[in-house]
């Protein structure tokens, strides 16, 4: 008996050093298998938007389109002041360097966006669930078929106003010039509705109705400034 206690005894204490040496080694990897990184990869895996209102904030910070990503990797998450139990759930990411940067990302139910919002040092969360203006997209997932324009007739005729269709064009256009319409948008319902903004050749500008469907940010309506046939 007493040699099977000390098999386990060892035993235990190899799984504990394990634990914590994986724990080191893949720190802020992506292992989803951790609450901060399952709540880090949430967040990344939608559309990053900053509103246009906390930009000076956001700058204030040393935070912008290329650095964003970095914060959220080396940032700890504060789960215990964090908003978890609805939709919009709220999560405060901290990092503490040479400047205290505190930032709040909200998250809602069947959107592709996270939205992030500046908090002082004291200050709690808050949830949004219909916000004003105008939204910068930050950073996208890195995701080759992230956007689809639905094959419905209807949709597939307003399309037609698109200076490209294709995907890849669509995707860089968002990423250089995307901004999400919050006024217009309604972001509480069950599945959510965005609408989106972007320009196409530099002057095109593009208005889409849009909603988060098998992993894909899925085009349902353009709205152009003058009608088509289909309209």
């Amino acid at each position: 008996m007493q040699g099977i206690w000390r098999r386990f005894r060892y035993y235990l204490i190899g799984f504990l050093i394990g634990t914590v040496f994986v724990s080191i080694l893949f720190k802020d990897r992506g292992c989803s298998w951790t609450p901060t990184n399952r709540v880090k990869n949430s967040i990344q895996d939608k559309i990053i938007v900053f509103p246009e209102n906390q930009l000076k904030k956001l700058e204030q910070l040393g935070i912008n389109k290329s650095n964003i990503y970095k914060f959220l990797v080396h940032g700890d998450v504060d789960f215990s002041n964090s908003l978890k139990d609805r939709f919009p759930k709220v999560y405060i990411i901290e990092e503490n360097d040479s400047i205290n940067k505190k930032l709040q990302f909200s998250l809602y139910e069947d959107s592709f966006i996270s939205i992030v919002h500046v908090l002082d040092q004291e200050e709690s969360p808050q949830r949004y669930e219909q916000l004003e203006g105008f939204g910068v997209m930050a950073r996208l997932p890195k995701d080759s078929a992230l956007v689809f324009i639905d094959k419905s007739n209807y949709t597939q005729c307003k399309a037609r106003g698109l200076a490209s269709s294709e995907q890849g064009d669509i995707i860089t256009a968002m990423k250089e010039t995307g901004k999400v319409d919050f006024s217009n948008s309604n972001l509480m319902l069950t599945k959510a509705t965005q609408r989106i903004q972007f320009l196409q050749n530099d002057t095109l500008t593009v208005n889409a109705e849009t909603i988060w469907l098998e992993s894909r940010i899925t085009f349902k309506d353009f709205y152009w400034d003058y009608e088509l046939d289909c309209e």
